[in-house]
């Protein structure tokens, strides 16, 4: 690997990091959104629920089936604002392991490309690392 190829890779690094760090920071806004969104539609769901209750509690014989039917309501909205926050959550986590995943890839680049420059810079090849390829290797084109 040449250092104009060095340079290319790094170049790379600086545009890919930040942006990775910005996609983690959408991702979360859109798992704040996401919960906002669920928080939202529950308290809606609440509010149908007691208007719902006080139309029906103006006939006395309905009093019975007005609590059940408004807790029921009630119940559904808290059911379906967990439900949103968890697969928010999930959400958010898949990202950002994904995006964990892309920086250990590009440190390990760089790791890759300091040792090659170091192996040259002093004139000798380095014994093979760990992976068991050499240090002076390229460093391996990452999987998708």
């Amino acid at each position: 690997m040449r250092a104009r190829d060095i340079e290319h890779l790094l170049e790379r690094m600086r545009i890919n990091v930040p942006s990775s760090i910005r996609e983690s920071e959408r991702t979360i806004s859109e798992r704040d959104r996401i919960i906002a969104d669920a928080q939202a539609e529950a308290e809606r769901i609440v509010h149908e629920a007691r208007q719902r209750a006080m139309e029906l509690l103006s006939e006395r014989s309905l009093v019975t089936t007005a609590q059940a039917e408004a807790d029921r309501i009630i119940e559904e909205g808290k059911e379906i604002a967990r439900r949103r926050a968890e697969e928010a959550d999930e959400y958010a986590a898949q990202v950002l392991q994904g995006l964990s995943n892309q920086l250990m890839h590009l440190n390990q680049q760089v790791v890759n490309g300091l040792d090659l420059l170091g192996g040259r810079a002093r004139g000798g090849s380095k014994p093979p690392d760990q992976s068991g390829r050499g240090r002076n290797q390229a460093p391996q084109a990452p999987e998708e």
